[in-house]
């Protein structure tokens, strides 16, 4: 590795002129020529690495904006590095672009099916044939402020973390591909300015329409400064040698909090979220035809009726476990709807429907029939959790069962056929219109559970053979794509986290170690996804404001450039079962990021949310932007848009699937996911007494689960009804007594 300082002045975001100098990583004084500018460097060791304090004196006022660099140069560099930027990044997102308009589709010829490469729309990328390019992003385009690589050859990974913000500026990460010369330059900048062009998504006025672009006209620059002003850059280096891939995500989600850790905070309890939500739906999302919808604005289809992906069949699960009246019986009707009106003969059952219509998923010019299969995945995971809760509760399941096995059938004919079951489909012929995506992985966790609830082999050996195929084409590779319908094959977070759920649930149905083993290399690059740190949001923005926590919201796709609360669909309760089987804790610190950043974006009849559209949320609406990036424009940063969307059932699903608090009488472990405070007064051998707060101004009620982490058959499926639930008024403490 090289190393080197640079300043830069800038018109507008274009480099007016640099001086550059290579350093060693020790103490010194560093002395611009051509600027009368001096950097002092000191440096502090740190395991694999070397903290740096780069500090940047101002002898003179500046005569133009300028900014800071700190730049790690890998020599001797080949293309098939695996180049690392956190939640916008992953294997340098070297696929084949393509200027699409949203929402975009491309669907290759009949006959280049399975050997075209993956479909990118035009995003920051680095090029599959250029020999030069370059990614150039802020912080708030990431979920982590690093860039970094692993080398395949030397088995190595090196990173350069810094801090989201220098100052009042937002830091920039740039990575520089030469492979002419055979090198490669990963860069982090103080403010951070995205040269010349920055990636945009939106009306681009030249008559392409709405669509994304990694070529617009940059606006940053670099600042000006008096003299005797200073600015300072902390960076961190670290360098790992005989690492695999696997570990690299893993050393990577470690070292990523090194200069930021998230704020403790407490906001809104879960059961406020919920029953906010709950009431919501109740009032606005229940249709006449007998189903819960995905929407509340059932002129536009796809708010009525999408299977999976964003709610569809998976709304009517929480209410099915935590009511016993009107919202149960909605639930019940909700799933005699699906496989009354929405089954195809075959067993798929349609992916979008409103007002009468079927619609299918590939955009207008195709026929109705084209599926996203991913949302049949997800819709027959939770159906079968669904039928599982029925069946332990004592009501009979006898008119769900057959066309659950149905589309549980037509997932194995497709994959007999095939050897995968691609991105997406075409029901009425069974053939597969789109691959190369790993979209449609929660399949392996769903045919897992059937072959459990069915006692049917040959689904067992399907969700194994089809989890071998995603660990060998994806998740060894570092890369799960294609879970949303309107990215082509993008790398996504929903892929990620929906393989974790699958391979969890196979390991739980066959309890063969290999699955734990994928299910732990599959959480490190889920968690990637999920934002580290506290984002500093403009101070007149809603989110500042309203006091917003951006660690543990979780970035969609590489495409959608914005964070977003939860889990696109699921609660994350598979990091809790990941918990039990490795007794790791760290997976319950990642639950909780998640879980309980999760509530303070409901917007509350007491605390309604604020809106570009300049009207406030209804009381039980989530909006799905957290936005930390000016991808939609800089004034979107810390704003939130109009509308009723998908993390609503992230929502209503932790309620149900992850305690407010956990204890494990194995480990003598306590966890609190909630908004609540808890510590343990007295633990004896068979029982524990717990100290109880509520800190937040709601009243609530609290989830707790006592546990035996080692009794793996003590929590499976659903374990709602496991939890002992507590009223909490807002300020009131309580002692309690547990017993397992």
């Amino acid at each position: 590795m090289r190393y080197s300082l640079m300043c830069k002045s800038f018109t507008d975001s274009e480099v007016l002129n640099y001086e550059k100098i290579n350093i060693n990583l020790e103490n010194y004084q560093v002395n611009f020529s051509y600027y009368p500018y001096h950097a002092l460097v000191e440096t502090q060791p740190l395991p694999h690495g070397q903290r740096l304090s780069l500090t940047l004196s101002f002898q003179e006022d500046t005569s133009y904006p300028m900014n800071f660099t700190f730049a790690m140069e890998a020599e001797h560099w080949l293309k098939d590095n695996y180049v690392l930027m956190p939640g916008a990044v992953y294997n340098g997102n070297r696929f084949k672009s393509v200027p699409l308009p949203y929402p975009p589709y491309y669907e290759p010829s009949r006959n280049s099916r399975f050997t075209d490469t993956e479909v990118i729309t035009s995003i920051p990328h680095l090029d599959v044939e250029k020999r030069q390019s370059s990614i150039s992003l802020l912080s708030g385009d990431m979920t982590s402020p690093l860039c970094g690589f692993y080398d395949f050859n030397s088995q190595s990974g090196s990173i350069l973390l810094g801090e989201h913000q220098s100052g009042s500026y937002y830091t920039g990460f740039t990575v520089n591909e030469n492979q002419t010369e055979g090198h490669a330059s990963f860069e982090i900048s103080v403010p951070g300015v995205r040269e010349n062009t920055q990636y945009f998504f939106g009306d681009q006025n030249d008559g392409h329409g709405f669509r994304p672009d990694a070529s617009a006209h940059s606006h940053d620059t670099g600042a000006m400064f008096k003299q005797g002003e200073s600015l300072t850059l902390t960076v961190c280096v670290f360098h790992w040698q005989q690492i695999s891939l696997q570990d690299f995500f893993k050393l990577v989600n470690r070292a990523k909090t090194t200069l930021e850790n998230p704020n403790v905070f407490y906001n809104v309890p879960f059961y406020k979220g919920y029953i906010s939500i709950k009431e919501k739906y109740q009032k606005e999302n229940f249709t006449e035809e007998g189903y819960y919808s995905v929407g509340t604005d059932w002129s536009k289809p796809q708010q009525c009726w999408q299977a999976g992906w964003i709610g569809g069949g998976i709304n009517s699960y929480p209410f099915l476990l935590e009511d016993s009246s009107e919202p149960q019986q909605r639930s019940l009707s909700t799933l005699r709807f699906i496989f009354s009106q929405l089954q195809h003969p075959n067993g798929w059952v349609f992916g979008m429907y409103g007002n009468g219509r079927y619609y299918g998923d590939g955009g207008e010019s195709n026929p109705d029939t084209i599926l996203l299969v991913r949302k049949n995945a997800d819709l027959l995971y939770f159906v079968l959790k669904q039928l599982y809760w029925l069946s332990d509760n004592h009501h009979s399941t006898i008119e769900f069962d057959q066309p659950t096995k149905a589309l549980c059938d037509a997932f194995v004919r497709l994959f007999q056929t095939y050897g995968k079951i691609g991105q997406f489909i075409d029901i009425d012929t069974e053939e597969i219109v789109v691959g190369n995506s790993a979209g449609a992985c929660m399949a392996v966790g769903a045919l897992s559970l059937a072959s459990d609830y069915f006692q049917c082999e040959e689904y067992r050996t399907t969700a194994e053979r089809l989890g071998e195929y995603y660990y060998n084409h994806y998740v060894k590779k570092g890369m799960l794509n294609g879970c949303p319908g309107e990215i082509c094959q993008a790398p996504d977070s929903e892929a990620a986290f929906a393989m974790l759920e699958s391979y969890v649930q196979l390991f739980e149905t066959t309890k063969d170690s290999i699955w734990l083993t994928y299910a732990e290399e599959t959480c490190e690059i889920a968690m990637t996804w999920v934002m580290s740190y506290d984002f500093h949001f403009p101070e007149v923005s809603t989110a500042a404001t309203r006091g917003v926590h951006s660690a543990g919201t979780v970035f969609a796709n590489a495409q959608n450039k914005h964070s977003a609360p939860g889990i696109c669909t699921l609660s994350g309760n598979s990091l809790l079962k990941l918990y039990r089987f490795t007794g790791k804790v760290d997976y319950l610190y990642y639950l909780h990021a998640i879980s309980h950043s999760l509530p303070q974006f409901v917007s509350l009849a007491e605390n309604p949310e604020y809106t570009l559209e300049g009207k406030y949320l209804p009381a039980g609406y989530m909006n799905e932007r957290v936005q930390t990036s000016d991808w939609e424009g800089k004034d979107t940063v810390g704003e939130f848009l109009y509308g009723s969307n998908w993390p609503e059932v992230s929502m209503l699903l932790t309620f149900v699937e992850v305690p407010g608090i956990y204890v494990d009488f194995t480990s003598r472990l306590l966890q609190v996911f909630d908004h609540v405070e808890c510590s343990i007064t007295q633990w004896n051998a068979e029982s524990v007494v717990l100290k109880i707060y509520n800190p937040t101004t709601y009243d609530t009620t609290v989830t707790i689960l006592a546990d035996e982490r080692t009794n793996t058959n003590h929590v499976t499926h659903n374990y709602f009804n496991k939890m002992r639930t507590i009223p909490l008024s807002a300020g009131q403490e309580i002692q309690i007594e547990l017993t397992i």
